[in-house]
């Protein structure tokens, strides 16, 4: 773990009085001791500095030792979380995400049992689908459904308000393959180059309510 990106953490939370938290400690592993001003909730979080898509070997090692981080942050936040990564943070009982999700995780009271709300709409909304079997992470956006009837299918999720040929473009470069892209929200619109940039791809692009009729095929 790079204690510089750790020490540009530190410093921007130190900053943010509106937020309420203090870093009292670093552990020796080098993790944040974070504390709730207003209830006192203290938890552990591990800074990490990945450029490129965080893989299980970048959070393997920071389960091993005494302490162990309940929340695990990236800068920059826009690299990606391979799913591996992420199983293996859940399955030690922590969260991940970025700097923000210091200051949602603390109002939670349970840093640990912290999941991004859209994504986990997401995630909740697949697996009780009636025609879906499983779902798992490809990445932090991107999920790999089974279902009972019908091919799996990869999903990409893109938050965009009216969704682009550009952005469709750019969730290829990013995630390779995939076979839909669902708009993020039911705010603004799905373009007809997007429409056409998807079926270049083999793909389509739909809204979350043409996403569930479309699982159920």
């Amino acid at each position: 773990m790079g204690n510089g990106v750790a020490d540009w953490a530190a410093a921007k939370l130190a900053i943010s009085d509106e937020e309420m938290l203090e870093i009292v400690n670093r552990t020796p592993e080098g993790f944040l001791v974070i504390r709730s001003i207003n209830d006192g909730y203290e938890f552990l979080v591990a800074v990490l500095g990945i450029q490129n898509v965080i893989q299980l070997s970048d959070v393997e090692s920071l389960f091993t030792g005494d302490n162990k981080p309940q929340l695990v942050i990236n800068v920059p936040s826009k690299t990606l979380w391979s799913g591996a990564a992420i199983e293996h943070i859940h399955a030690q009982f922590a969260s991940f995400g970025s700097l923000g999700d210091v200051y949602r995780a603390s109002r939670s009271g349970n840093a640990g049992a912290y999941r991004n709300k859209a994504m986990s709409f997401f995630i909740k909304a697949l697996q009780q689908h009636s025609n879906v079997s499983s779902v798992s992470y490809v990445y932090d956006r991107v999920f790999y459904v089974n279902r009972y009837r019908g091919e799996s299918l990869t999903i990409a999720v893109i938050d965009a308000y009216n969704m682009s040929a550009e952005d469709v473009r750019n969730a290829k470069a990013s995630f390779g393959n995939f076979d839909v892209a669902v708009k993020a929200t039911s705010y603004g619109s799905i373009t007809n180059l997007a429409d056409a940039a998807a079926e270049s791809m083999g793909a389509q692009v739909v809204m979350f309510g043409d996403l569930m009729r479309l699982l159920a095929k």
